[in-house]
């Protein structure tokens, strides 16, 4: 049987970036095969690229000559019609997102057979419980481990401290003249300990991975602050906090600003922020968040970081190794170049110049 010819209107190299862009893997080595056959490449050789025979390609081919690049999409048959109407997907969806009343339920969180049992005594319609699971992710829910949140947060109170931040950084750099750049920082603490944590792993499917987890209570503690514009940051390791151990911080990352640049910190309300006794450098302003929101501290994204990249799964002999670990982990943080600005350009926070 004589080769297909192929269409010639898109030249192998147009057909090679358009592999790279296409999020389709099966449509990028359709892509790729034709492009390896229209430069000279046997179809026998084109189509292993792709995974698949000559006939498969011969196929594939016929529908690029017929569509394009386009052609080369699968089209899939929409099946069956949900047995949900749009107005009760919605109140199905409404009920997911707002969730149980342990109270009022007796549960804390909705299983699919409960989903289903709602289904069914609201609607008069049966599903499976994996029926049910294709139902949630048609309807853009996932199951998730939510975010914690204090029981006293203000979300109104957080909401107004970002719209007001811009006027708030104003009125530092009105209060500096002599500042030539403000540059916001985010402190806070974390602790890492002997008691560490677990982390999600890549593992063999249907298999259960374990991880050191050690019992023993000895820690220590970065105090750290970062600064997302110039991707940097600053910190010191000890075995404790305090209002002398605060002041260390604040005189390190006063010595790392730039000449002319003023600095506004961010940072929580614990007891060594909010101390008569603390020292802070001219070239340093402290803003307080809201109280019981750690989510408005940027930082806490980084020490999330540090110990899924570097500080869980350990074993510590003792006090000493745990403060080398954390410098450690520090110093490769601060060495990945922009690592602190993707986990800490919160948008509503971004400096600003006077």
């Amino acid at each position: 049987m004589p080769a297909l010819m192929i269409c010639e209107d898109v030249p192998p190299g147009e057909l090679r970036r358009l592999t790279k862009a296409e999020r389709d893997l099966r449509v990028a080595r359709r892509l790729l095969a034709i492009a390896a056959a229209l430069e000279g490449l046997s179809r026998e050789a084109a189509g292993r690229i792709a995974g698949m025979d000559r006939q498969a390609l011969r196929d594939w081919v016929i529908r690029y000559n017929r569509g394009g690049p386009a052609g080369l999409s699968d089209h899939w048959g929409d099946g069956r019609p949900c047995r949900l109407t749009e107005d009760q997907q919605a109140t199905l969806k409404a009920i997911v997102l707002q969730g149980p009343d342990p109270e009022v339920d007796g549960v804390s969180a909705w299983r699919l057979i409960d989903l289903c049992r709602i289904v069914r005594e609201r609607f008069g319609v049966t599903y499976s419980e994996g029926g049910m699971g294709k139902l949630m992710r048609s309807l853009d829910l996932s199951w998730q481990t939510p975010r914690p949140q204090h029981a006293e947060t203000d979300r109104a109170a957080q909401e107004r401290f970002k719209k007001g931040f811009a006027q708030a950084l104003a009125q530092v750099a009105a209060d500096h003249p002599e500042a030539e750049r403000i540059e916001v920082w985010f402190q806070d603490e974390a602790r890492v300990g002997q008691k560490g944590r677990m982390v999600r792993r890549w593992f063999q499917r249907g298999m259960r991975l374990r991880m050191v987890k050690d019992q023993r209570y000895r820690s220590a503690y970065i105090l750290g602050a970062v600064c997302p514009a110039r991707d940097t940051g600053a910190a010191i390791v000890l075995t404790h906090v305090s209002v002398a151990a605060m002041t260390l911080l604040l005189e390190e990352v006063a010595m790392q600003l730039p000449a002319g640049t003023h600095a506004v910190m961010l940072i929580d309300n614990a007891g060594w922020h909010i101390a008569s006794d603390l020292r802070v450098p001219p070239n340093i302003s402290l803003v307080h968040l809201p109280p019981y929101s750690p989510e408005l501290n940027a930082i806490e994204k980084v020490w999330q970081y540090l110990r899924d990249r570097y500080l869980s799964g350990r074993l510590f002999s003792g006090t000493r190794a745990i403060v080398d670990a954390c410098c450690e982990a520090w110093n490769k943080l601060i060495t990945e170049t922009g690592r602190i600005q993707s986990l800490t350009d919160f948008e509503w926070a971004r400096q600003v110049n006077p």
